[in-house]
């Protein structure tokens, strides 16, 4: 079989940018958040931070496979909690992935908002639309139907409900189920479309956006025309594309290149000389139009690294990585900022020396072997900067955040501050998600020192609607687990406690500190696992500016998470180590 084929059947970029559901290159600009959200930006997310050592190592060790992971300590906002802000723990499927289920890129030509026209189609189900051209599948039993006299706005809305047959029949929405007569029916209906755009393409009265319209249909019909094995759809797509690479129109333009870009891979693939030089020249091209650049894009710069990384082309991989970090590493959608970070550091870590020896001191100073010597504060500022000259992305500063909780539990607050102050010198001053990430956790750290000495009093409810007053607990020492039933693990330091009140019955007292989103059933988790203590009810909103006031005040990052209070009512430790806090809890006895 033909290259050509091999590319359309093995690597589709332009099948993924331009399917059945449009062209994915239209895009919205990020907005930058404006001065006064500044000031409030700790607030909004330091309940849910993402960045505890646990996640960040397991971050790290995804995007470097060498590296270790750190202590057990389960993120407020990980999955199913949601306790993390909007902006900081958005549900992946805004923005989802090309080829996930959450992945709806705009409809070119296609009805309802996301139409360039901004017409729909108006036909109940089963209902002809004379507007639109069509005859319903379910009045004809040859299914859709082209009319030969529509006009440019009736080709339009035509194709947009094309587009929704297509996506019906590759959802299994459609009526028919037998897989022969689906590939028959999708080849019929790709057809429809390449011939509706190119009658819009030629049509004499059409506009210049709707001829526009009609060019990427066109392309969207080829690429599924290739898809399915035509080798000639796939050279009259490749000629298409080269004839719009330089259009006026951006988004043309930009598909077309994309388009290319997969054409350009599968001839590297394929030994052509000065492949490698061409993927990077049109990888170039697109990224210059930043109203073009993406999550689609993300992913073809993505595969495009990758190939270039497998035949040994690392120069232009790099390039390609800088152009990923660059346009992508600082994106204001954190989530696409950590997808960025990993996919920009994945196939480079074993040449990546610095992230590998910045990784390996964080092992030595939270898990030290015997004969090993102390990390200094010198040689963990100097590895840190070494990293931070190279690229400033969320997962290094996830890490960083990360680190710096995982030192604070095991006692080296010199190498914590050191790792704060290198943050806030260098990052925290940053107006997107890397430099939000580190504001976060200067906030988190400020909110854990300012609460020590201060009485704490809420006025909560309990979990099971009893009356529950810190001032009835004066006199004693209380030790107050935070905890979710969303993650069981953040009472699994309850044993040391309930040990402690056993030696001292009289003087140490339990009483938790729930976080679990409103309409959780608390009480019967509680019941189930036969949960004694008293408990808040500190109900976590994911939408409100603050996800849990309770977890802000405190500086509560990450669960693990015990407050212990004095026999006065003052907070005197927050730990989130695990460790044995009897010795604590006995100098406190009066």
């Amino acid at each position: 079989m033909s290259w050509m084929y091999r590319f359309v059947s093995m690597f589709p970029v332009a099948l993924f940018v331009c399917s059945s559901f449009g062209c994915s290159s239209q895009t919205s600009t990020p907005v930058e958040p404006d001065q006064e959200s500044l000031n409030q930006e700790s607030a909004n997310r330091l309940a849910g931070s993402p960045s505890d050592s646990n996640q960040a190592s397991q971050n790290l060790a995804a995007a470097h496979p060498q590296s270790s992971g750190g202590q057990s300590l389960q993120p407020i906002g990980g999955p199913g909690s949601n306790f993390g802000m909007p902006d900081s723990d958005r549900p992946v499927s805004q923005t989802a992935v090309p080829g996930t289920p959450g992945f709806k890129p705009p409809n070119v030509g296609a009805s309802g908002p996301n139409s360039l026209d901004g017409q729909s189609s108006h036909a109940a189900p089963g209902q002809s639309d004379p507007a639109s051209g069509l005859i319903p599948q379910a009045l004809s039993p040859e299914g859709r139907q082209l009319r030969s006299n529509l006009t440019p706005p009736e080709l339009i809305r035509f194709l947009g409900d094309i587009d929704q047959e297509m996506r019906a029949l590759i959802t299994g929405q459609s009526r028919i189920k037998d897989p022969g007569a689906i590939q028959a029916e999708v080849e019929r209906v790709v057809q429809l479309k390449q011939t509706a755009s190119q009658r819009l393409m030629d049509h004499p009265d059409a506009s210049d956006a709707a001829r526009v319209t009609g060019q990427r249909g066109f392309l969207q019909a080829m690429s599924h025309r290739a898809s399915m094995g035509d080798v000639r759809a796939a050279e009259e797509l490749q000629t298409f594309a080269e004839k719009h690479r330089d259009d006026e129109n951006g988004d043309l333009r930009s598909d077309s290149r994309l388009v290319l870009i997969g054409f350009a891979i599968e001839s590297l693939r394929n030994g052509k000389e000065d492949a490698a030089k061409r993927v990077l020249s049109l990888m170039k091209d697109v990224a210059s139009n930043p109203q073009q650049v993406d999550v689609a894009m993300l992913m073809v710069m993505a595969q495009a690294k990758d190939a270039l990384l497998q035949y040994e082309h690392v120069d232009e991989a790099g390039e390609i990585r800088q152009l990923i970090l660059d346009h992508f590493g600082a994106s204001n959608d954190p989530e696409v900022a950590r997808m960025a970070a990993m996919i920009a550091a994945s196939g480079f870590a074993a040449e990546d020396q610095d992230i590998q020896r910045l990784d390996q001191l964080r092992t030595d100073i939270v898990d030290p072997q015997p004969g090993t010597s102390n990390v200094t504060v010198d040689q963990w500022e100097s590895a840190v900067n070494a990293v931070l000259e190279k690229t400033i992305d969320l997962l290094t500063i996830q890490f960083l955040a990360g680190v710096s909780l995982e030192t604070e539990a095991v006692g080296r607050l010199d190498i914590a501050e050191a790792t704060y102050q290198i943050m806030s010198d260098r990052i925290a001053q940053r107006q997107d998600s890397v430099g939000r990430e580190a504001r976060t956790a200067l906030q988190a750290k400020a909110n854990r020192e300012a609460v020590i000495g201060q009485v704490f009093s809420p006025e909560l409810p309990s979990v099971d609607g009893s009356p529950l007053n810190m001032r009835d607990y004066r006199g004693k020492v209380v030790l107050m687990p935070f905890w979710s039933s969303v993650f069981p693990d953040s009472l699994a330091t309850l044993p040391n406690l309930e040990a402690i009140q056993a030696r001292f019955p009289d003087d140490v007292a339990i009483v938790g500190m729930n976080l679990d989103l409103e309409g959780t059933d608390v009480q019967g988790f509680m019941k189930q696992n036969s949960l004694r203590f008293p408990s808040y009810r500190s109900v976590s909103d994911s939408q409100a500016a603050v996800a849990n006031e309770v977890a802000y005040r405190f500086g509560a990052v990450s669960l693990l998470f015990v407050a212990v209070i004095d026999q006065d009512g003052k907070v005197i430790e927050v730990d989130f180590s695990g460790r044995d806090l009897s010795e604590m809890v006995e100098n406190q006895i009066r």
